[in-house]
């Protein structure tokens, strides 16, 4: 199937909130664990939320991840939080481009947008090199972001990079929940198969975001693309793209059933990105590795 410009612009923008939707007002406050710190910085005019365990260890990495279309970074704190909890410290990047608020899509600014958005995590990734020396580096991402994500690791993407090298230096692995499916003109199969690292891909059975994932199945894409070894494929069963409003709005109502499986997802990518067997999972998840 071949996306005119139009739909894939639009879609590209509802793969984290409605198209062109305008910025989402603040969500609820999540509690901090004990000893966990959450400080706010700018690296070259990139804000960032960086989060701090009290101690890290042998399996802590360094994450920096990258929120879905027309959102920011406070939106997955849950995310973000639920790893810097165990140990890892977090980079949350809010990028730097435009909410759209209608009008024609302008292909030239959503390449534009995709550049800058490389080029932030990669002044993430500085942060981190300077409050995390040693650390092993993660990328990870929601939605647009996970496509992100996964270019960092290698992933080709047809759109120009930001000049830096792909995949970008020191990224050990991907954790990428609800990345998109395949996007002609933009992102394929092939460009998958060129992923470089491990790969952790997350979905759910209502997972869908019509026109780029007309069915949930779109979102394993990149899993069933990519060569690399291992990869994991977490699929919890009414699962949908912002995970019960656990991640992307949480300002919504938070379905309960979904913030269960939620936990499970965060175990099972905790358990990945720090090298562990698979843990064992709910009757409603299937997890595939391969």
């Amino acid at each position: 199937m071949t996306l005119p410009r139009r739909a894939l612009l639009f879609g590209l923008s509802g793969l984290a909130a409605p198209a062109f939707a305008l910025r989402l007002p603040p969500g609820r406050p999540v509690p901090r664990p004990p000893d966990l710190a959450v400080e706010s910085h700018e690296v070259d005019g990139v804000a960032i939320r960086l989060w701090r365990p009290a101690a890290t260890g042998p399996a802590s990495h360094a994450l920096v991840f990258s929120h879905g279309a027309n959102s920011e970074a406070r939106k997955y704190d849950e995310l973000t939080a639920a790893w810097a909890a165990e140990g890892h410290v977090v980079a949350a990047v809010t990028h730097r481009e435009p909410v759209q608020r209608g009008g024609q899509p302008d292909m030239a600014a959503a390449r534009a947008g995709w550049q800058a958005r490389l080029a932030d995590m990669r002044a993430a990734a500085r942060l981190l090199g300077s409050v995390a020396p040693g650390l092993g580096l993660v990328a990870a991402g929601h939605s647009y972001g996970a496509l992100v994500a996964q270019a960092l690791g290698g992933a080709e993407v047809l759109w120009p990079g930001d000049g830096g090298p792909l995949p970008m230096p020191g990224v050990a692995r991907v954790v990428a929940f609800s990345p998109p499916g395949p996007l002609p003109g933009f992102i394929d199969a092939a460009g998958w198969a060129k992923l470089a690292v491990p790969l952790f891909v997350q979905t759910g059975t209502a997972d869908v975001v019509p026109p780029v994932a007309p069915t949930w199945e779109a979102h394993a894409a990149s899993f069933e693309a990519a060569r690399v070894s291992p990869r994991w494929l977490w699929v919890g069963k009414d699962v949908d793209h912002y995970f019960g409003n656990m991640i992307g709005r949480p300002e919504r109502h938070r379905d309960e059933a979904q913030a269960a499986l939620f936990q499970a997802a965060v175990a099972a990518s905790l358990a990945f990105l720090e090298g562990r067997p698979p843990p064992e999972q709910p009757g409603d998840v299937t997890l595939i590795v391969r």
